[in-house]
C-alpha cells in the first residue's frame, strides 16, 4: 500500500508546475456549494487532458494533550501527514480523480497502554492514528478518493470513492482522515434556488481507520457501548446491510429563508429523517428549527435480539436555534431536545451529527431523553483571524440507565475555544494554525473515578498547522 501511494503522489508532483493553486480539498461538498466549473481548459489531446489538470491538497502536524482528573493518566501524541489529490481537466463536462493521504506518529505517549484505573486506550489521541491498532505508527496512508464525475448546469454526478457531505453523513475534516465513501451520488441544481441530492453508499473507510469496509463491517468498529440491558453490546461483525440511501432537498427560496431535509434509508436496519429551517427574522436575528425521527427497517441488522443494532424503537429529536448577527459576529442560543421508546442512533462510523447544538468532542448519539443547552459566539476579526467560544450544559440520563445512555455519558457542564489564524502575507500564503481547547465537568456528580477516564472531567488541547496547497 505504501509503495503505491509513493508512485501516486510521485505521478501527482509531476504535474505541479502545470497546476492551479488549490481549495481546501473537500471546499466543493459544502452544502449550499456553487456549480463547479464547467469546460473552459481546451483539450487537445489525452495528454492535455492531465497535464491540464489540478493539484490539491495539504500537509498537516497536529498536537494534542489530554489532561485527565486525578490519578488517571495523560496522555500526548504528535501527528504528522499530508493529503494530495489530483483532478484530470474537464472533457464535457467528465473528469477523474483520485487522492491519497499518510499519517505519521511523529512522537506520543504509549497509545497502546490502557489506563491501570479505567483500563481502557487514550480515547481521543488514538484517534489521530488508527483505532484498530494503537501500536500502528507509520503504516497508516490510505486511497482516500477515487472517482469518475460529471457537472453540468443542470446534473451533477459522482461514482467512485469520495467525500460527502450531509447533517448525518459528512467527512468531518478535522483530524489527520476524514470519514470517506464509496458509492454513487447524483445532484440536480434548482435554478440557483437549491439542489436536490440522491446517493446510494455500500463501502465506507471511517475517520481513525486505514482500511475500506462494507457497510455492515463498518458498524462497531467505534467502542459499541452497551445494549437496553447493560450487557457489552454485541452487534460488530453481527449487523446485516446491504448499505444507505440517501435523498436530500436544500432549498433558498430568498435571502431570508434557507431550508433542508434528508433522509437516510440503511437496508435492513432504520430509516432516519431529518430537516430544518433558518429564517432572517430581522436584518440581524435569525432563528432556526430543526427536527429527527427514526424507525426500525427490517429487523434493525439482526434477528438475534442481542445482536441487534437498531432494535424496535420510535425515537426522534428537536432542537431551536436563536442567533444575533451583527457584522463579524454571531452570537446564539442553541437547543436539543431528545425522546423516544429508546436511543438515538446513527453509526458513528459514518460521520458525526451536525445540530444547532452541536460542539467539538460533544456527540449525542447513544442519548434518549436527554437536553443540551449551549450558548456560542463567533467572531472574523482582522487580519484573518477567527474565534469561537462555546459554554454548554447538558442534562443526561443517569449513566446506569442502558434503555437511555449507550456509552454511560453523564451531566456535564462543557466549554470550548477555538482560535484560527491564516497569515496574511504572500510568502505565508495557504498556511494557517488552529488552537482547540475543550473542558468539561460534572461537580454536581458523584463519579467513580475509573468512569471520568474521556467521560468528564479533563482537558484537551489541539494545536494544529497546515499548509493547504
Amino acid at each position: 500500500m505504501q509503495i503505491k501511494l509513493a508512485l501516486a503522489t510521485a505521478l501527482l508532483m509531476s504535474f505541479w508546475g502545470r497546476s492551479a493553486a488549490a481549495q481546501e480539498h473537500h471546499a466543493t461538498e459544502q452544502l449550499h456549494g456553487t456549480l463547479q466549473q464547467t469546460d473552459t481548459v481546451q483539450i487537445r489531446s489525452a495528454k492535455d487532458l492531465f497535464t491540464k489538470g489540478e493539484v490539491k491538497g495539504h500537509v498537516r502536524n497536529y498536537f494534542m494533550a489530554t489532561f485527565n482528573h486525578g490519578s488517571l493518566s495523560d496522555n500526548y501524541a504528535n501527528a504528522i501527514g499530508a493529503e494530495i489529490a489530483y483532478k484530470t481537466a474537464s472533457l464535457h463536462g467528465f473528469r477523474f480523480g483520485f487522492a491519497g493521504l499518510f499519517t505519521y506518529n511523529l512522537f506520543s505517549s504509549n497509545l497502546g497502554e490502557r489506563d491501570f484505573i479505567a483500563e481502557k486506550h487514550p480515547k481521543l489521541e488514538m484517534e489521530l492514528f488508527d483505532i484498530e491498532d494503537p501500536h500502528n505508527k507509520a503504516d497508516l496512508d490510505r486511497l482516500d478518493e477515487l472517482y469518475l464525475e460529471y457537472n453540468s448546469t443542470k446534473l451533477r454526478a459522482k461514482v467512485g470513492r469520495f467525500s460527502f457531505t450531509s447533517p448525518l453523513m459528512n467527512p468531518q475534516d478535522t483530524r489527520m482522515k476524514p470519514y470517506s465513501f464509496q458509492g454513487i451520488k447524483v445532484q440536480v441544481p434548482l435554478q440557483d434556488k437549491g439542489l436536490f441530492t440522491m446517493a446510494w453508499f455500500d463501502h465506507f473507510s471511517p475517520r481513525s481507520t486505514v482500511e475500506w469496509f462494507k457497510a455492515d463491517e463498518t458498524i462497531g468498529i467505534f467502542s459499541p457501548g452497551v445494549d437496553e440491558w447493560g450487557n457489552p453490546s454485541a452487534y460488530a461483525h453481527h449487523t446485516q446491510t446491504k448499505g444507505v440511501a440517501v435523498s436530500g432537498l436544500q432549498l433558498n427560496p430568498d435571502k431570508r429563508l434557507k431550508a433542508e431535509a434528508w433522509n437516510y434509508w440503511i437496508e435492513n436496519v432504520s430509516n432516519n429523517s431529518y430537516g430544518r429551517a433558518i429564517i432572517e427574522v430581522s436584518p440581524l436575528v435569525k432563528a432556526g428549527v430543526e427536527g429527527l425521527y427514526q424507525f426500525q427497517i427490517g429487523n434493525g441488522g439482526n434477528p438475534e435480539s442481542t445482536q441487534v443494532y437498531f432494535p424496535d424503537q420510535k425515537q426522534w429529536l428537536a432542537g431551536g436555534m436563536l442567533a444575533y448577527e451583527p457584522n463579524n459576529l454571531h452570537l446564539s442560543l442553541n437547543y436539543l431536545h431528545i425522546d423516544g421508546d429508546g436511543r438515538f442512533l446513527f453509526p458513528r462510523e459514518w460521520g458525526r451529527e451536525q445540530f444547532f447544538a452541536t460542539i467539538s468532542r460533544g456527540r449525542m448519539e447513544g442519548m434518549g431523553k436527554s437536553d443540551l443547552l449551549v450558548a456560542k459566539a463567533r467572531k472574523k476579526w482582522a487580519g484573518n483571524f477567527s474565534s469561537e467560544v462555546a459554554l454548554a450544559k447538558s442534562w443526561l440520563p443517569a449513566p446506569d440507565d442502558y434503555k437511555s445512555n449507550k456509552y454511560g455519558a453523564m451531566s456535564y457542564w462543557g466549554w470550548v475555544a477555538d482560535l484560527n489564524y491564516a497569515p496574511s502575507k504572500p510568502l505565508l500564503d495557504g498556511l494557517s494554525f488552529r488552537l482547540l481547547y475543550i473542558g468539561r465537568a460534572s461537580p454536581d456528580m458523584d463519579i467513580p473515578l475509573k468512569d471520568m477516564y474521556y467521560n468528564t472531567n479533563f482537558h484537551n488541547i489541539n494545536f494544529v498547522t497546515q499548509l493547504t496547497f
